[in-house]
C-alpha cells in the first residue's frame, strides 16, 4: 500500500512540476514576443502599410474595372465607401500592430536576480493555489481572485506585488484552516502526457523560438533587411499600382 502511495505522490509531484514548468515556459515566450516586437516592430509596421497600401490598391482597380464593365464612370466617393467598407480587417489589424508595439516599448528590464525571486515566490504560491494542481481550491471565490492577481505580478515583472500576495495568500489558507490538496487528480498519466506535449510544442514554435534569433546579432541585422527589401518590393508595386489606377480617370466631388 506504501508503494501504491509512493508511486501516486511520485506521479503528482511530476504533475505539479511540469505545470509550473509550462507557466514559466508560457511566460518566457510572451517576454520573447514583447522583445521581437520592441526590436522588430517599427519595420513591420512600415511593411505592414505599405502591403495594405497594396491591397487597397488593387480593391481600388477591381472596383473601378467592375463599374466600367457595367458602363458606369467610377467616382471617389463610392471609392471611399468600398475601400472603408472592405479593408476594416486590415485596419484593425494594423491598429492592434500599433498597439503591441507601443506596448512592447512600455518594457523595463530587470535583473536576473529580481527573475529568480519572482519566480521563486510564484512557485510557492502555485503549489498551494494553482487550480490545477490543488482542485480542492477550485472553486474557490479568494483563492481564484488571488490567483488571477498572482498571475498578473508574475507576467508583468513585480516583485513587490508577487510577494505581497505570497503574504494574503497564506494569511486566507490560515484563516479557512485549509490543510493541503486532499482529492485525488484523475488520469494522471494522460495529464502528465499532454503537459509532455504542449511543453514541447511551446519550446518548438514561435514566439519561444524567437530567443535564438533575437541572441544573434547578424540574424537579427538579416531579419531587418529581410523586412526592409520586402517593404521596398511592396512601395515598388504601389508605384505600379498608381500609374493602373490613374489611368481610370475617376470622377472626384468638387468641395
Amino acid at each position: 500500500m506504501n508503494e501504491v502511495v509512493q508511486v501516486g505522490n511520485v506521479k503528482l509531484q511530476r504533475y505539479e512540476e511540469l505545470l509550473l514548468k509550462k507557466d514559466s515556459l508560457i511566460k518566457e515566450s510572451f517576454q520573447y514576443q514583447m522583445s521581437y516586437i520592441k526590436e522588430f516592430g517599427d519595420l513591420i509596421v512600415e511593411c505592414f502599410n505599405a502591403k495594405i497600401a497594396c491591397i487597397e490598391k488593387k480593391k481600388i482597380i477591381a472596383f473601378c474595372q467592375k463599374i466600367i464593365n457595367k458602363g458606369g464612370k467610377p467616382n471617389q466617393a463610392d471609392i471611399d465607401r468600398y475601400i472603408e467598407d472592405t479593408m476594416k480587417d486590415y485596419y484593425q489589424e494594423l491598429k492592434d500592430m500599433l498597439a503591441r508595439n507601443a506596448e512592447s516599448k512600455k518594457g523595463t528590464a530587470i535583473s536576473e536576480y529580481t527573475k529568480r525571486k519572482i519566480k521563486n515566490v510564484y512557485y510557492r504560491i502555485a503549489k498551494l493555489i494553482h487550480p490545477d494542481t490543488n482542485p480542492s481550491l477550485a472553486n474557490d471565490e479568494k483563492a481564484k481572485e488571488l490567483w488571477n492577481r498572482v498571475v498578473v505580478a508574475y507576467e508583468c515583472n513585480q516583485l513587490k506585488d508577487i510577494e505581497e500576495l505570497e503574504v494574503l495568500v497564506n494569511q486566507y489558507l490560515e484563516s479557512i484552516n485549509y490543510k493541503g490538496n486532499t482529492l485525488e487528480i484523475p488520469d494522471l498519466d494522460e495529464k502528465i502526457f499532454n503537459l509532455n506535449e504542449e511543453i514541447e510544442k511551446i519550446i518548438n514554435t514561435d514566439p519561444y523560438q524567437y530567443k535564438y534569433l533575437l541572441s544573434d546579432f547578424d540574424a537579427v541585422e538579416e531579419k531587418k533587411n529581410e523586412i526592409k527589401n520586402e517593404k521596398e518590393d511592396y512601395v515598388k508595386y504601389g508605384e505600379e499600382l498608381d500609374k493602373v489606377i490613374a489611368e481610370f480617370n475617376i470622377e472626384r466631388m468638387l468641395a
